[in-house]
């Protein structure tokens, strides 16, 4: 078909569209009378002429004909009054004017993009939803305003997904989508790593599954409630109880584990594989069954246990003592697996130079490789810390009572259910995040083996 004669299609179109207009009418579906319609039919008769004279581009004038056309015939039916109605054309013709601008000026991916975003938000709001008109208004005003621009545009799709499709974890989700965007806007590598930025989105969508139930308790909570929650003298022995405990299990474990740690990385010896592998038993067993095992070891019925009850005159289970047993056994694997990597981070030859400057062997560890490792030490001490500090089985069959904070918030579940017992667990992950950030800060300033100019100084 010559251009001439595609030009002439647009009067064709609006003789079907005033035939439309009439039938419809006669059968009662629209009001033929009706202003508005009547301005619709007369407003594509003046554009199919100015079309065909030339006047209007081809492709532009031609939407703008087909959304008329839909819009007087069918359209009115999708809006409740009047009022949305023409709200309704008029944002649609602005959403015709700049696909027709981004298919003009940008390459072709950002137009099918922009075409697929404005099907699925009038899925979204128009078919899935009901009576969300404005909101579809509001939607497409925000797609012409970002669709020039892809970062722009997936921040919009992450802000109306949130809103809509992911109620009723609307804050949730929107600030798991930011993180995401984030880091996937930020990255850079050259060249282009096409598997690493897969990679990258698959594993923080699975970040994300393990972070939406800790937003989502969070979230649900106010700051007055979690204040009140401080307030309770329960919440606060818990937690100090906790805290206690868990800071001396790490303080042993640091004084056995490092020792350990470092030994295991600069020696060989036969078994090595082996002992490697039990240090993960604690990983491996089940809490309760960790609990069991210490329980038929250290309690006062057990031999060791009424020996080490009859000397020391108290009883391992039911006690302090109990609860630091069970976190030191439980975050043993934690602690040194970390160290060890942080020791063998250090290359043996910076102590063998060290040994043939003078140093000796103790000197040669504390001053070089004890420094050098001191970033890999500290969080491994943090995630031996978390993990005793968590630990629910092991403590519960050892000393139930007093309760740490994983069994206060089990006991106050069993006795008050699920709404008395959020905002206790919302204020430990609060207390549990703050401490557990300020020391990942505190570690990050500690200089690695690349900072440090002059470890011997």
């Amino acid at each position: 078909m010559k251009p001439a004669s595609l030009r002439r299609w647009p009067l064709a179109f609006t003789a079907i569209h005033a035939l439309g207009h009439v039938v419809l009418g006669w059968a009662g579906w629209l009001n033929p009378w009706e202003l508005f319609n009547l301005g619709l039919l007369a407003t594509n008769g003046i554009l199919a002429l100015l079309i065909a004279k030339g006047r209007v581009p081809l492709l532009m004038g031609s939407a703008v004909l087909l959304l008329n056309a839909a819009h007087g015939l069918v359209g009115h039916r999708l809006a409740p009054d009047s009022l949305t109605s023409g709200a309704l054309l008029f944002v649609s013709l602005l959403t015709v004017y700049v696909a027709w601008k981004i298919f003009e000026e940008r390459p072709l991916r950002y137009g099918i993009v922009f075409a697929l975003s404005y099907f699925a938000l009038f899925v979204i709001f128009i078919i899935r939803l009901s009576h969300a008109e404005p909101l579809f208004l509001l939607a497409l005003m925000g797609l012409c305003a970002t669709g020039r621009d892809f970062r722009l545009l997936a921040w919009f799709w992450a802000l109306v997904l949130a809103f809509t499709v992911f109620q009723p974890y609307a804050w949730e989700a929107f600030l798991l989508m930011a993180i995401l965007l984030r880091a996937l806007f930020s990255s850079r590598i050259h060249p282009t790593n096409s598997p690493a930025r897969i990679g990258l989105v698959i594993g923080l969508l699975a970040l994300g599954i393990v972070l939406l139930p800790v937003l989502a308790l969070l979230l649900s909570q106010s700051t007055a409630t979690m204040a009140a929650e401080l307030e309770r003298e329960e919440t606060r022995r818990a937690i100090l109880l906790t805290v206690a405990t868990a800071s001396i299990a790490t303080l042993l474990l640091a004084a056995v584990g490092i020792p350990l740690a470092y030994a295991l990385s600069r020696l060989d010896f036969r078994g090595k594989t082996l002992v490697l592998a039990l240090m993960d038993i604690p990983i491996i067993i089940p809490q309760s069954a960790a609990g069991i095992a210490l329980l038929s070891t250290f309690g006062r019925n057990q031999p060791l246990g009424s020996w080490l009850a009859s000397r020391f005159r108290f009883a391992m289970d039911g006690h302090l003592c109990g609860i630091v047993l069970a976190q030191f056994f439980t975050a043993f694997p934690f602690l040194v697996k970390p160290a060890l990597a942080a020791f063998e981070a250090v290359p043996p030859d910076l102590e063998l130079a060290a040994r043939h400057l003078g140093a000796n062997a103790w000197g040669a560890f504390r001053h070089l490789v004890l420094p050098l490792a001191s970033r890999g030490l500290f969080l491994a001490a943090i995630l031996g810390w978390a993990r005793a500090a968590g630990e629910f089985g092991a403590v519960y069959f050892m000393t139930a009572d007093p309760p740490v904070a994983p069994i206060a918030i089990f006991n106050r579940f069993e006795r008050q259910g699920l709404a008395e017992t959020t905002p206790f667990v919302a204020t430990l992950l609060i207390a549990s995040l703050a401490l557990f950030f300020l020391l990942q800060y505190t570690a990050r300033r500690i200089p690695t083996l690349h900072e440090r100019r002059h470890p011997l100084t």
